[in-house]
């Protein structure tokens, strides 16, 4: 089985403490997000709801359910009502909630999981659907090198882009009904700076919790910096075009 397959993997992944405790640049995202909220609705689905950061913040008169396959994040959650479960097998009937809300989860999906978690998206959410995700990332452009097995791996494991294009196919029965852009300006460096970057500058991508998913194996030591990796920044600066950071969709059904 590959390791991005492994259930086991992602549970000790997000398990660590360090990802337990982490507000991802919430500060940006997160006020976007919530302000696409239709109004109507009285019952709210956050699927992947880490530290609970989304559902402290909403209104307190919705009825308000948090999903998370991590239980050391769940302890975190302190509104609404968390229960741990992985998502493409939520604990719900069918049309349980006015809204289903997903954000920063459908990029980390193994492919075995990704369409089953968009089929049980579509039949516990009742009228809308609001999930945000990277905006037209190149995955090889955050990747690290195992020092221990020499694996090539995504620091933050993301499995997949999304643009505008994919977001408005994304769902059979919900149609994409507005998007917003959140986030800093992120440059996608051209492959040839890219693979000078890697080949000669031996500088790859580094996070401080950053996991191979291939062996386990954790290094938290920031690379040193090369005479070429700083060339190539300065060329990533000149010849990267930039896009929004992240993008949030509402979606609503047919």
């Amino acid at each position: 089985m590959n390791s991005y397959e492994n259930k086991q993997f992602y549970r000790q992944f997000y398990e660590q403490a360090t990802i337990a405790g982490e507000n991802v640049s919430a500060e940006q995202r997160v006020p976007v997000t919530l302000s696409m909220f239709p109004n109507g609705i009285r019952s709210v689905l956050d699927l992947g709801c880490g530290d609970g950061t989304l559902l402290g913040i909403m209104d307190e008169t919705l009825f308000k359910v948090g999903i998370d396959i991590s239980h050391k994040v769940l302890r975190l959650v302190k509104r609404g009502h968390p229960i741990q479960a992985s998502s493409e097998a939520l604990p719900f009937r069918r049309d349980t909630f006015d809204l289903l809300m997903c954000t920063e989860v459908l990029e980390h999906l193994p492919a075995t999981l990704f369409e089953a978690t968009l089929n049980e998206i579509q039949k516990v959410a009742k009228k809308y659907i609001l999930i945000s995700v990277p905006f037209n990332e190149d995955i090889a452009q955050k990747e690290a090198r195992c020092a221990n097995c020499g694996h090539i791996f995504h620091i933050h494991l993301h499995l997949r882009s999304f643009n505008l294009l994919r977001l408005k196919k994304l769902f059979d029965v919900y149609k994409l009904r507005k998007v917003r852009f959140s986030g800093p300006q992120e440059r996608t460096i051209p492959s040839w700076v890219l693979a000078i970057r890697r080949h000669y500058g031996h500088r790859w991508e580094w996070d401080k919790n950053v996991m191979c998913p291939q062996c386990g194996h954790t290094d938290h030591r920031r690379p040193q910096r090369t005479l070429i990796s700083f060339i190539t920044s300065i060329l990533a600066c000149m010849t990267g075009k930039k896009h929004p950071k992240w993008v949030s969709a509402l979606y609503e059904r047919q």
